[in-house]
């Protein structure tokens, strides 16, 4: 590995993206085997490169999309209007335009379920969509970074307003609702805590179909499976995950399974441990006792450990015994460019390559590419190693 990416660097200079397909090839595998019966989509925010989207539309992944321009990408990559489901708040007549051809769109609001029903009475056209429903309970774990239901939320629909607005939903004669999208949040390495989800997710599907009689058609349980940045995080246990699954739809007796397309999504657990940052030290400096690493690429190229605040694996890659604590900072002029603070490594000199691991989501394109208009990563896509 070492002498590859010394060739990556040497070729494509640095800060770098590397992505390994045959680590997006195994983490498919290992979600279709733990998810027999469903569909999986992509979400394309966690990393929209082209070659990844390409290799995982070949091996049958749908996609999540958040954005208009996400859906045309997936639409460039021939993925079928029936796997694009089209999820997001504060869609605009313009994306719903377009998005009613191309995509299931899931509405997030009852105005924008208002709108959807205008645009197509004006069109003349009736279409089947889906509802992002927020639950009514919240996740009982703290270390969950982002919690996108069960509380007050911009997304989706309130469970409890539902069955008071049965009669309105009614009384939109231009779409018919067939599908519903729960999302409880990301970064889950509990598969209890994603059972749980599941069976309140059935709870409502249950609320759909015999209360409010929509003819359910698919439901997106959402995803969140996390993965362990750090040593003391365990890896989600899915095998556990896979087998009390399939116990909760064995039991499913109120309404037939068997008619409903069941859908997941994943982004952080298909690409994250696929890609890795590469860059090279630039500067070291000490100031005050604190010593400071100085990378060539920060919050311009890599911002999402300042943003989250988790400190990926880190390597260096030089053969030194000796450890030290230090600070890895880009080259922004901004103090807040801060990549791993008072870490310990082993003894750094200029022109060490670091290599930061688990960047495959949430890594370049969540970055502040244009900030102070330094260097931008390359992306290197690896079929074979």
């Amino acid at each position: 590995m070492k002498n590859n990416i010394n060739e990556l660097v040497n070729k494509y200079g640095f800060p770098l993206y590397v992505y390994y397909e045959n680590i997006i090839k195994n983490k498919i595998e290992i979600l279709k085997n733990t998810f027999e019966k469903f569909e999986i989509l992509y979400s394309y925010k966690a990393n929209p490169n082209k070659e990844i989207i390409n290799f995982l539309s070949a091996n049958n992944i749908g996609a999540d999309v958040a954005s208009i321009n996400e859906v045309k990408l997936a639409n460039k990559m021939n993925i079928s209007k029936e796997k694009i489901l089209y999820s997001s708040p504060g869609k605009v007549e313009e994306d719903i335009n377009y998005a009613i051809e191309n995509s299931i769109i899931i509405a997030n609001s009852y105005s924008e379920l208002k709108m959807i029903d205008k645009i197509c009475k004006e069109k003349n056209k009736k279409i089947k969509i889906g509802i992002r429903i927020n639950p009514n309970v919240e996740f009982n774990e703290k270390n969950i970074f982002e919690i996108m239901g069960g509380r007050a939320s911009q997304f989706g629909i309130d469970e409890e307003t539902l069955l008071e607005k049965k009669e309105w939903l009614y009384s939109l004669e231009y779409i018919e609702i067939i599908g519903i999208h729960v999302y409880m949040g990301s970064g889950i390495l509990n598969y209890k805590l994603i059972c749980d989800n599941f069976r309140y997710i059935l709870n409502i599907v249950d609320l759909c179909i015999n209360k409010m009689n929509f003819n359910i058609k698919f439901i997106d349980f959402g995803g969140g499976f996390g993965i362990p940045y750090t040593k003391k995080k365990n890896k989600l246990d899915m095998k556990s995950l896979n087998s009390e699954i399939n116990e909760i739809f064995k039991k499913e007796k109120r309404f037939n399974i068997d008619n409903i397309r069941l859908i997941i999504e994943s982004g952080r657990f298909l690409t994250a441990e696929a890609g890795k940052f590469i860059t090279k030290v630039v500067d070291i400096k000490k100031s005050r006792g604190e010593k400071y690493v100085i990378v060539h690429g920060g919050m311009n190229g890599f911002y999402r450990p300042n943003f989250t605040g988790v400190i990926h694996p880190t390597i260096v890659y030089n053969s030194s015994a000796e450890n030290e604590k230090v600070t890895i900072c880009g080259n922004m002029c901004t103090p807040l460019d801060i990549i791993a603070k008072d870490i310990l490594l082993p003894k750094i000199n200029i022109g060490d390559i670091i290599v930061i691991s688990n960047a495959g989501s949430y890594g370049y394109t969540m970055s502040l590419l244009e900030f102070i208009s330094q260097r931008q990563p390359k992306e290197i896509y690896i079929k074979n190693i």
